[in-house]
């Protein structure tokens, strides 16, 4: 492996001048800093970021913790992120907690051992104290689609606007009993969600009973095995709190002969690629992921290389209006 003290020599300098060289520092003629470029690349330096990081005191690592590894929604975010950052020259390091604090935790601990500058934190569980415990570390946080604490910045979509208008838009089609599945109860955008539907429930346009409440895993499997109880509960209208909840919902429905939007009508949230292209297709509200991502990444290097107080950035979606809710 070829070393700034081979270049050094090679070119007749110092390896401090061959180090600012390749930094883009101050105090080499471009004479000298292009002769330098051009070796580094015909011996195949490559930059050791281990020494470069002790020298620095920066890694030019990020952390990336997401809930679930296999939800298409999370891995939109976190392709803006990780896209973001890779444009402006940072590494992403990628953990899942799988929804668990304790493995919250240990992701937190591992990225702590890489010497992380930052982490985008997607968490359903996480709260001041898990913020805390990074930036008692030196570590910046930004928290991308949750509120999991006013000590850090965060970036979320407007997910009260954005169920207001799908649970109108419901009313509208004719739904009345309505049901829901999905989400843990302390997640921001589950509370945010229901906060919706309870206030459209309160000006009269919908119905909701507590034994038409369903929480658990967003996931297609969950949306399945709690479809059946809110149908013999006879609903008109079932909400799944993601559209991968809403999509297993509608598995339920085909397998079992029930008609959709004819029996039952179904709404999601997220518009991932899939729910349009159903035999069905889903109502949903779409979320700026990819755009999420990059903000949150953006911020991420902002709080990095110019510290400043946290703040709230919220981005809108919009309702999407597809045929699982009625005729449009």
């Amino acid at each position: 492996m070829i070393s700034i003290a081979d270049l050094a020599k090679a070119v007749g300098v110092s390896s401090s001048t061959v180090s600012r060289a390749l930094n883009g520092k101050k105090g080499v003629s471009d004479e000298v800093r292009d002769q330098i470029l051009k070796l580094s690349q015909k011996m195949g330096y490559e930059p050791n970021d281990v020494a470069r990081a002790l020298i620095t005191k920066r890694s030019g690592l990020i952390g990336l913790i997401i809930p679930d590894m296999l939800s298409l929604y999370y891995n939109s975010i976190a392709k803006g992120v990780s896209d973001y950052l890779m444009e402006h020259g940072k590494n992403v390091l990628f953990c899942s907690s799988q929804r668990d604090p304790k493995k919250e935790e240990q992701c937190i601990a591992l990225l702590k051992r890489h010497q992380v500058e930052g982490i985008v934190l997607i968490s359903v569980t996480a709260d001041d104290r898990t913020v805390i415990s990074m930036q008692s570390s030196g570590i910046k946080v930004i928290s991308a689609d949750n509120v999991v604490s006013s000590l850090c910045t965060s970036v979320i979509n407007d997910n009260y606007r954005g169920a207001r208008e799908l649970f109108a838009h419901m009313a509208s089609s004719g739904c009345r009993k309505i049901g829901w599945i999905g989400g843990m109860g302390r997640a921001f955008t589950t509370r945010e969600r229901m906060r919706a539907l309870n206030d459209t429930v309160e000006e009269g346009l919908l119905s909701l009973r507590s034994q038409d409440v369903i929480y658990a895993e967003s996931t297609s499997q969950n949306g399945y095995q709690c479809a059946e109880k809110l149908i013999a509960n006879k609903v008109d209208a079932i909400f799944g709190v993601n559209d991968q909840v809403a999509i297993g919902i509608m598995k339920y429905c085909f397998d079992h002969g029930i008609r959709v939007p004819e029996d039952l009508k179904i709404a999601g949230f997220d518009d991932l690629d899939v729910s349009a292209m159903l035999s069905v297709p889903l109502t949903t509200v779409h979320q700026r992921k990819i755009r999420l991502g990059r903000k949150a990444a953006e911020l991420m290097l902002a709080q990095i290389n110019h510290p400043d107080e946290p703040v709230k950035v919220v981005l809108d979606p919009w309702l999407v209006k597809r045929r699982s809710c009625g005729e449009i």
